[in-house]
């Protein structure tokens, strides 16, 4: 099945595709460049991380709620793909990117669709929505003029994506119907839930062993990446109604007002100001500090060591994060 599929003869599996991309280089090649550099950024794993804490604190929690539940299982599904498959990338790739995993499916492609896909499906913002569109549509495009992907790698990506959304989107509505007027945090369901999710996250684990080649040990990696997020994302929501006031199992932004100087504009300020704050040392304490100590050690590689730093910034982000805002001022910077 592998040799089929990665058969390098084929068009899906070739230099011909992507270094037709580069024909209008002379002209056109440093807005092509810096588009394909833009896309890298926006499906980057960082980005994300940084945009699912800026909707869970700033936005809307249950958006959050269900972005990280896209991201994250698109991550474990793209990242086992990998594994399995052992695709290899296009040779030589830029070595700036540092692409070290396997190629198929594209995961910048993949993730790009189930995330951006649902942020267009959730905010009914016509601007917005055509941007998510715009990104969706140039991702494979940024790819292949990288050369970090082939063309079967993109469109391999993009149909598991599209699938990957559709699925999620069903779901999402029928065990999480987002028009009703419930905090972010319903125990009912989420015990059992959560606790499955948790058990669910440990799968990918067992597939660890020190003969794995670089490129597997890569691809694993970005599984127990996600899995551990996703984690400490469940353990955190178990967690958190138990330990906050009824009162901050849901919040948002107070209004904006364009009017400098009034009482409502030096609150939104003020608000916005501190959760920054909060959510940026947290992350630096709980996810900054310990991966620079980690690349210092013995353990630097070490996969199940990844998984617990990543469940610890997903537990942060959920429910340390609120608490400690609970704490600053008896919490009127959480509230709407």
């Amino acid at each position: 099945m592998k040799e089929l599929i990665l058969a390098e003869t084929s068009l899906w599996f070739s230099q011909i595709p992507l270094e037709s991309l580069h024909g209008l280089d002379p002209s056109l090649g440093g807005i092509f460049y810096v588009i394909s550099v833009i896309c890298h950024y926006l499906g980057g794993s960082s980005f994300f991380l940084g945009l699912i804490s800026f909707v869970y604190i700033y936005y809307r929690p249950k958006l959050a709620f269900e972005l990280s539940l896209g991201l994250l299982t698109s991550g474990i599904a793209v990242s086992l793909f990998k594994f399995y498959f052992e695709s290899p990338r296009p040779f030589p790739y830029p070595e700036a990117f540092d692409e070290k995993a396997f190629g198929l499916p594209s995961g910048h492609v993949y993730s790009a669709v189930v995330v951006w896909g649902l942020l267009a499906y959730r905010i009914p913002k016509l601007w917005f929505r055509i941007v998510s569109i715009l990104i969706i549509a140039f991702m494979p495009f940024s790819r292949m003029y990288l050369k970090v992907h082939y063309l079967g790698d993109v469109t391999f990506g993009f149909g598991l994506g599209i699938l990957h959304l559709i699925i999620v989107l069903l779901l999402l509505n029928k065990f999480y119907e987002p028009k009703k007027n419930e905090p972010f945090f319903q125990t009912n369901q989420y015990r059992t839930l959560g606790l499955l999710g948790i058990v669910v996250t440990l799968f990918p684990i067992t597939l660890d062993s020190p003969f794995l080649s670089e490129e597997h040990h890569h691809s694993l990696s970005g599984v127990l990446m996600a899995s551990g997020a996703l984690g400490g994302f469940w353990l955190g929501v178990l967690f958190y109604p138990r330990l906050s006031k009824k009162e901050f199992l849901n919040w948002s932004m107070p209004k904006f007002s364009f009017q400098f100087g009034s009482d409502s504009f030096s609150i939104f300020w003020k608000t916005f100001l501190v959760r920054l704050l909060i959510l940026g040392t947290v992350i630096f304490l709980l996810y900054v500090v310990p991966g620079i100590l980690i690349k210092k050690s013995i353990w630097k590689d070490d996969l199940f060591l990844r998984y617990i730093r990543y469940l610890v910034v997903g537990f942060a982000l959920v429910c340390i994060v609120p608490l400690v805002l609970q704490k600053v001022q008896k919490g009127k910077f959480l509230q709407n």
